[in-house]
């Protein structure tokens, strides 16, 4: 769940008894309505061509009370964008085939167990064709270059789970057995005795055959650019459940290969928390990646691009210097470049920096939050192409052209809803605390707002482990705000943004200067 639908789930009864002021039909405060009319963009994927995006839509369902996704595409014009998929069952993960001609996505339609398969889209019509029938279920996939076969990561399927099950028939539930020291995971429950593995799988066969079996996890998997290596990331070892010490790891593209550790620091890289792949260079020869800081920091370590050679050797870290936390490499064409995400002062920053170190360059201006980003893999006259998930304190995150360090629209699936209503101002603010230390936020004031008037507040406070408030739209305030509410959301230390310092300031002492602040 992405961070503008986090708070859905503070909103309680009293607040649904509120009326909204008189408004014209034109422009009016939001309501609750207006709050689950909201449609969520997210992953943006380019065509090889460069001339395409495709991306999920989220939207709500109320008569089945749950979240419904679907595939859209859109024209790097903005002119034509297309539905892809329909219906009740939800589609995520849309990734096109290397000569474009296919949109695979993964989607658990038709199916009884509610299991995500990879799913086949002929571009030239007709309907999507399930390839896959793993089990377990598949949670991530990859083409390879030569658009043959797939990477796939797929979990072992649940033993307690038969294929047919009297759903009008009560049962016992089992008892859970716990027997290892990570027994339990967010959005997951208990954990078994699945493991998620990398997979080769063949196209035009449906053939499926395991790389890593064993008792490990896999993430993230990456084709090399010839198509013979997969790189992707694990956790290895005896007890790997007491440690967060992720490294990347690298295997032929070929059934009985060993994968060969790349990565050795003895701290995360490319947690998959992060949602940060590896990513290859053009030529093969070297691997960009993230790397997180000290394990004992925790969550509260900044973490850094790296590179490091694909056939084994010492990573250079190019962000040294920043004190920022980066995410979701990208190499440019000619690989002389890495663009990346910076998360600063209350907002994700699409930066590059040169593949041999230097100087970090902003991409694209202003005060909004880029959230994601995708890269064309061809030269469109001498340069890539980026297309951006961007969002403003005024409008929810949308697909973007990236040109010229300026930011144009390519979808607009809440232009129509936002046009109806009269929304707050949101100004950034700073401020003292006790100790003098200077901590940022924002001021969310109603459209009728008077200075010197007295309103109601709201102090709106943000979760983390590491998080912060950043410059992109945020229903709950501007609801709150429709009653009448001023909201003051802060970024106090513990969150991010600020430097490995200001987010560590915390460490073992919750609620002691954070609650200062």
């Amino acid at each position: 769940m992405t961070k503008s639908f986090r708070f859905l789930s503070c909103l309680i009864f009293p607040f649904l008894v509120l009326s909204l002021s008189a408004q014209s039909p034109e422009h009016h405060l939001m309501s609750l309505d207006d709050v689950s009319a909201i449609r969520e963009v997210s992953d943006p994927a380019l065509s090889p061509d460069g001339e395409w995006t495709a991306y999920v839509v989220t939207s709500n369902d109320i008569a089945q009370d749950k979240n419904v996704s679907h595939l859209w595409m859109t024209d790097w014009v903005g002119i034509r964008s297309v539905q892809l998929t329909f219906g009740k069952d939800s589609e995520s993960h849309p990734r096109f085939s290397p000569d474009g001609k296919y949109l695979a996505f993964l989607s658990s339609r038709g199916s009884e167990d509610e299991l995500d398969q990879v799913w086949l889209l002929n571009r030239a019509g007709g309907e999507a064709e399930r390839v896959s029938e793993l089990k377990g279920g598949v949670s991530d996939f990859v083409w390879s270059p030569d658009g043959k076969r797939l990477a796939l990561i797929a979990s072992d399927p649940d033993p307690d789970k038969t294929a047919k099950e009297d759903k009008d028939k009560p049962k016992t539930p089992k008892p859970i057995v716990i027997d290892r020291y990570q027994f339990k995971e967010d959005k997951v429950g208990y954990l078994g005795k699945q493991r998620e593995h990398l997979y080769f799988f063949d196209v035009a066969s449906h053939k499926a055959e395991v790389l890593t079996p064993g008792v490990y996890y896999e993430s993230q998997p990456v084709w090399s650019p010839d198509g013979t290596a997969i790189a992707f990331v694990s956790k290895h070892g005896t007890d790997f459940d007491r440690n967060n010490n992720y490294d990347i790891y690298v295997i032929e593209a070929k059934a009985g290969a060993k994968p060969r550790q790349l990565t050795t620091f003895e701290g995360a890289d490319c947690d998959p928390y992060w949602e940060s792949p590896p990513a290859w260079s053009p030529d093969g020869k070297q691997i960009a990646y993230v790397q997180g800081g000290p394990e004992k920091l925790i969550e509260y370590a900044v973490r850094d691009l790296a590179v490091i050679p694909a056939a084994g050797g010492t990573a250079k870290i190019l962000t040294a210097g920043l004190d920022r936390n980066v995410s979701k490499p990208h190499w440019s064409v000619d690989g002389a470049t890495i663009y990346f995400l910076v998360e600063d002062e209350r907002q994700d920053q699409l930066s590059r920096v040169s593949a041999k170190g230097g100087a970090i360059e902003r991409v694209l201006g202003g005060r909004r939050e880029v959230s994601d980003f995708d890269v064309s893999n061809s030269n469109i006259k001498g340069k890539e192409r980026i297309t951006a998930l961007i969002s403003s304190s005024q409008s929810p995150a949308e697909v973007f052209a990236v040109e010229g360090g300026e930011a144009r629209a390519l979808s607009q699936q809440n232009h129509d809803l936002l046009a109806k209503m009269k929304l707050a101002t949101v100004d950034e603010i700073s401020f003292k605390s006790k100790d003098g230390t200077t901590v940022n936020g924002f001021l969310v004031k109603p459209a009728d707002y008077k200075p010197g008037t007295k309103y109601p507040t709201i102090l709106r406070i943000h979760g983390g482990p590491v998080y912060q408030f950043s410059n992109e739209f945020m229903a709950d305030w501007q609801y709150f705000a429709a009653h009448g509410y001023v909201v003051v959301a802060a970024n106090p230390r513990g969150s991010a943004g600020r430097g490995e310092a200001y987010a560590a300031a915390i460490f073992a002492d919750w609620g002691n200067i954070d609650t200062q602040d």
